[in-house]
């Protein structure tokens, strides 16, 4: 008797998984990035991760055996969870306490650590200052304002603990980079703007007096204009930081824009910015307004060189250009802390 065989009994059950498979791994990111900031944000974050955000030039092992460091220390923070940071100090003690800056890593709000830019930190702590990396809550699981006042907590906690940390309550900076620029820009704001604080329910930590200048890299702070610039995944950074899909709608825009709640009490600015950077008009706006408020403005720009230097230029020791821009910061920082004493 033949025996009948039976072909590929299970063909179309295969195919029919594969082929459900390969439509939810296609559609379903898509449906969840239109109407769900996590899934795109977590994409994003992830290419931001990977990537080392300070390369550190020659000699940099010498400079790190000269700094300590005390890691993830608590800033408790009214209305947000507690902020985290690393503070970078120089071993060889000094008859004077050291001026201190709070520095702000970027990151698009969703991406970034205060341990990224520690070889930053200790190269600064190198050179005489007491340095604290903040570590705040990313987006999406915190908004604005949340992040400024992390940082506000965090200047109140450095002004109360100084002894501690052998640095000078009078001689305070503040500084970022990218989105941690934007950040320390409202901060600094936030210092010097009594309408502004009032508006991120926030007490200055420190008076104005006492601040004494903000280091500013490559950020944004004009969000009129900022999605003019066209920069790599804009609209997902600020869905995720305002909460809004439709972010050029988000209510407290204008509390954003360091452009607007600029006042002649903002301290003396420091603003570097790529040639080939996306932000540098951004950078440019952000100067016009200080000038017009005469507020003290050191800038370091590339345009017209032809050195094409892209975002965050100021973290690669292996050029020249970062050298040159690290050196100029170093001469802010000191006439800064100088100026009033």
């Amino acid at each position: 008797m033949p025996v009948r065989v039976l072909k590929h009994p299970i063909r179309r059950p295969v195919v029919a998984w594969v082929s459900l498979v390969v439509l939810v791994g296609l559609v379903l990111p898509v449906v969840l990035t239109r109407h769900w900031v996590q899934p795109e944000a977590a994409l994003v974050a992830y290419s931001f991760g990977i990537r080392p955000a300070v390369r550190a030039g020659p000699g940099y092992e010498t400079i790190r055996s000269t700094v300590r460091v005390t890691r993830n220390v608590t800033v408790p923070s009214v209305g947000a969870k507690p902020a985290r940071l690393d503070v970078y100090r120089p071993v060889k003690p000094t008859s004077k306490a050291l001026p201190v800056l709070l520095w702000i890593h970027g990151g698009g709000f969703i991406s970034g650590s205060k341990a990224q830019v520690g070889p930053y930190a200790t190269m600064l702590a190198s050179s005489g200052y007491v340095v604290a990396s903040l570590g705040y809550t990313l987006a999406p699981e915190a908004r604005f304002p949340t992040p400024v006042r992390q940082g506000n907590a965090a200047l109140a906690y450095l002004r109360a603990h100084a002894s501690d940390f052998r640095l000078d309550p009078s001689r305070v900076f503040v500084g970022g980079d990218s989105a941690g620029a934007q950040i320390a820009s409202s901060l600094a704001a936030a210092q010097t703007n009594t309408s502004l604080a009032s508006e991120l329910s926030l007490t200055p930590a420190v008076p104005s007096g006492d601040l004494r200048g903000a280091v500013l890299f490559c950020g944004l702070y004009d969000m009129d204009t900022v999605a003019a610039t066209r920069f790599p995944a804009l609209r997902t950074f600020l869905w995720a930081y305002t909460g809004s899909r439709d972010w050029a709608s988000f209510a407290d825009l204008d509390d954003l824009s360091t452009t607007r709640q600029v006042t002649p009490a903002y301290p003396a600015t420091f603003l570097s910015v790529g040639d080939a950077d996306p932000f540098q008009s951004q950078a440019f706006e952000l100067e016009a307004v200080l000038r017009r408020e005469r507020v003290p403005v050191t800038s370091q720009y590339w345009n017209g060189t032809g050195d094409h230097l892209g975002h965050e230029y100021q973290f690669d020791f292996r050029t020249p250009q970062a050298r040159q821009t690290y050196t100029a910061t170093l001469a802010f920082l000191a006439d800064r802390s100088k100026a009033g004493s």
